[in-house]
């Protein structure tokens, strides 16, 4: 492998990639929208959120922010599955208000501070806790404005956002094992549990249970427990 090949290699390894899913956008996030020109979210020292120009975001395949100002960091709220909130380097939250006002200067969550991201076709789309989907506005004079009271999604209302690759590899990865986990338990039952007409009789137990059992280092016993909960279970009635 030359040098060139090595430097692609570690880009793609450590540097931005496409975020393409919801898992993607935990952690940190660089935020740009195809106008024209390109622009990127970009939170000054006071806390303003700005619509700065990106130049030639079309020819570069992994675009990256230049300073801490245009990173947001993403999490998703306790207990949801699609709500999100998005902190500055202020550790300030994005906001909106039933105006379709934007800030980036709110130091608690609220409703405001809530965000529900959906995937499309060219990127992501952002409701806000009113219903209204974050937007650029192109303002007299030149220039964009980024603001939360579209009706729809289209064009000006879809994002291309980017994200760690480190932070992509572990959220596959975490699905995987999720994955892998379910289809070992489920193949023990079809090997251990075939009594029944062939029917599977599957354990009440919540599932996080199993995956803290593996990471305990204990999954076969946890198996072999839930295996003889069942039958127990069966003989019983």
């Amino acid at each position: 492998m030359d040098s060139e090949e090595r430097t692609t290699s570690s880009t793609l390894e450590n540097g931005w990639v496409r975020a393409d899913a919801l898992d993607d956008l935990v952690g940190p996030l660089f935020f740009t929208h195809p106008s024209d020109p390109p622009i990127c979210f970009t939170v000054d020292d006071n806390d303003r959120l700005l619509a700065y120009p990106l130049p030639s975001l079309a020819e570069t395949p992994h675009p990256e922010p230049l300073i801490v100002n245009q990173v947001l960091v993403g999490s998703r709220l306790l207990g949801t599955s699609n709500s999100f909130t998005f902190k500055s380097f202020n550790s300030k939250y994005l906001s909106s208000d039933k105006f379709g006002v934007v800030e980036c200067n709110r130091e608690a969550i609220g409703g405001t501070e809530e965000w529900e991201p959906t995937t499309t076709e060219a990127g992501f789309a952002f409701k806000n806790a009113m219903g209204k989907f974050l937007m650029i506005d192109e303002i007299a004079g030149g220039g964009f404005k980024i603001r939360a009271d579209s009706e729809e999604v289209g064009f000006c209302e879809t994002f291309r956002v980017y994200c760690q690759a480190r932070f992509k590899r572990k959220n596959k990865f975490e699905k995987k094992e999720k994955t892998n986990s379910g289809k070992l338990e489920l193949d023990n039952v079809k090997k251990y549990q075939s009594w029944g007409g062939g029917k599977l009789h599957l354990t009440e137990e919540d599932s996080h249970q199993l995956k803290r059992a593996k990471q305990d280092g204990r999954f076969a016993e946890a198996l072999l427990d839930r295996r003889e909960k069942v039958k127990a279970d069966r003989y019983c009635k």
